[in-house]
């Protein structure tokens, strides 16, 4: 944060953060204590933050109550990060990446006229960036204005870099090429592959598009041999080819293989089998890297949680190949602004869960050789894919023991059947439950779920209706994740 923001924005920033945890009245006194700021400055900043929020209309409200008490209302889908995206343009580091990308040519000095101000006050902000950049592997000389890495990398920045700030704005387009062209060029793409995109696939691609024919005006991409052999192999990488003869770009045939690197790795032709099962064909017949990285993978699961991966499906085959190649064009966490960071969420969310992905990740490079376990290095990145593996085949859930729960209650059995029914229908996909009966001891059980109250010693209790109310169930939902997330619960 302290990358783009001034300290009176992060302060800013801070208040707004702090209305929106809040979800309630705060006086003045208490933002004071927070911010360590005189109560003329918070009402400063409220009257910023109100001129701000008009602009949004009814979505979102700050309610003034004489200067001495406020709170914040907003819609619930209501998007909270344009308003620290509004901060974040506003400063001198966003301001100075924006002018480096589009005049490529211009050094510090430039940069410092552009914003009517000295080098000394542009260079202390400019200082900033060298460990920001340093964690996506780029060496930034901040007089020069230039960026020391591959191309491939300082493309993915940019790209991470606009559409971060700007892709939730559909009026937003932040290059200089004509956006009247780009559309041509896409209604061109989609008549040669007879394809139609979807509004996503549309965005994504015409940011990518603008980047590679802007940057390719000023540098040359390298594309490595074993890439051109394994794009050389896919029959549809001539239909890219006749694309391009057809319009009046003039690429060079790196720039075609980025491109279709591309392409793939970010989606943009998701939802096209004949495309990406030539793609994923292509690779596992030069068993690539990214390739093995789901082989590996494979053979990981089978030992870990004894699942099956069925390397036979080309559509699994193409999106796990293709979320890998995407980690290998750009390293680190690709939230520039935020740096949010899943693992870490997860870590304080959810421990266990962070634990067997941290085991999962050793075991993974255990197995891999060299070239493969320099990739899996990039786990900032690769981390919630390999997440929603986990997740998505319930292998989490395999790893739980049993929540051990005594049912008692002075209804009949068929009530108690109904109810463990409904539990693991309500829960089931997200634990594994043993149910106990009454001849169970409270002291044996994990939890005890009942129609009436009785002395459970140290086992919790959670009392339902006969007919559980929605305030039930959502009782039972807080109470079991506590407990899994609390007790040893991994088999």
């Amino acid at each position: 944060m302290q990358t783009f923001l001034t300290k009176t924005s992060m302060k800013k920033v801070i208040l707004f953060d702090y209305l929106l945890e809040k979800n309630g009245w705060c006086t003045l006194k208490e933002l004071q204590t927070t911010l360590k700021v005189t109560g003329k400055s918070i009402l400063h900043y409220i009257k910023e933050l109100t001129k701000l929020f008009e602009i949004y209309g009814d979505k979102i409200i700050l309610i003034n109550e004489e200067n001495k008490r406020f709170c914040l209302k907003k819609e619930e889908d209501f998007p909270s990060y344009e308003v620290y995206l509004h901060f974040y343009k506003g400063s001198y580091n966003y301001q100075l990446i924006d002018f480096m990308y589009l005049y490529p040519e211009k050094s510090l000095k430039d940069f410092a006229e552009s914003q009517f101000t000295s080098i000394s006050t542009v260079f202390r902000y400019a200082k900033l960036l060298d460990p920001f950049f340093r964690r996506y592997q780029i060496d930034f000389q901040p007089y020069r204005l230039h960026l020391d890495a591959k191309e491939k990398n300082i493309r993915c920045f940019y790209y991470y870099f606009y559409w971060n700030s700007t892709h939730g704005n559909g009026e937003s387009w932040p290059f200089r090429s004509e956006l009247s062209m780009i559309k041509r060029y896409m209604e061109s793409f989609e008549n040669h592959y007879k394809i139609k995109f979807e509004p996503l696939q549309q965005r994504i691609f015409s940011y990518w598009l603008a980047i590679i024919l802007e940057r390719s005006r000023l540098t040359n991409i390298s594309i490595a041999v074993d890439i051109k052999t394994v794009i050389n192999l896919d029959p549809y990488f001539q239909l890219l080819e006749k694309w391009h003869a057809e319009s009046d770009m003039t690429l060079s045939e790196n720039e075609l293989y980025f491109l279709y690197q591309v392409i793939y790795s970010f989606g943009i032709i998701d939802g096209n089998s004949c495309y990406e099962n030539s793609y994923a064909m292509a690779h596992k017949q030069q068993i690539t890297c990214s390739y093995q990285a789901v082989e590996n993978l494979a053979a990981v699961l089978e030992k870990k949680f004894h699942f099956h991966l069925t390397m036979t499906d080309q559509e699994l085959l193409f999106n796990f190949i293709a979320f890998h190649e995407r980690s290998r064009l750009f390293y680190g966490n690709t939230d520039l602004f935020f740096n949010r960071s899943y693992r870490e969420e997860v870590q304080v969310e959810t421990p266990k869960k962070y634990h067997l992905m941290e085991s999962l990740h050793e075991t993974l490079k255990q197995k891999a050789d060299k070239k493969l376990a320099s990739v899996l290095e990039n786990w900032e990145q690769l981390f919630l894919s390999y997440y929603f593996v986990l997740d998505y085949y319930d292998l989490f859930v395999s790893c739980y023991k049993p929540l051990k729960i005594l049912i008692q209650d002075d209804l009949h059995h068929t009530h108690r059947l109904w109810l463990m029914d409904k539990i693991n229908t309500y829960f089931g996909h997200s634990y594994t439950f043993a149910f106990y009966d009454y001849k169970t001891k409270t002291s044996e059980v994990d939890l005890v779920v009942s129609n009436y109250y009785f002395n459970t010693g140290e086992t919790p209790l959670v009392l339902m209706k006969n007919i559980p109310t929605e305030r039930n169930w959502r009782q039972f939902g807080e109470l079991i994740y506590r407990l899994t997330n609390q007790k040893d619960t991994f088999a």
